[in-house]
């Protein structure tokens, strides 16, 4: 039997509403994800990401957009 899977999400902020800028606002959520995930002792958190499906959100913001990414759909879709 399989244990019940939590559910996680992280953001970053960046400062542009140009998608080719938001590499490192996606990267710092990826690894706030992933310190949340992975075990305490771990020496590479971001292999607890392999193999998850992730789900990714953008959230427009005064100057730029939030990026979420979780673990799971976030309810409530908006367009």
């Amino acid at each position: 039997m399989s244990e019940p899977q939590e559910n996680y999400s992280a953001e970053a902020e960046a400062s542009s509403t140009d998608p080719h800028d938001w590499g490192r606002a996606m990267a710092l959520a990826v690894t706030r994800l992933a310190e949340q995930i992975a075990p305490a002792d771990s020496e590479d958190i971001h292999a607890s990401l392999v193999g998850k499906d992730l789900h990714l959100k953008i959230r427009d913001d005064s100057g730029g957009v939030t990026i979420v990414v979780s673990t799971r759909p976030a309810s409530g879709h908006s367009s």
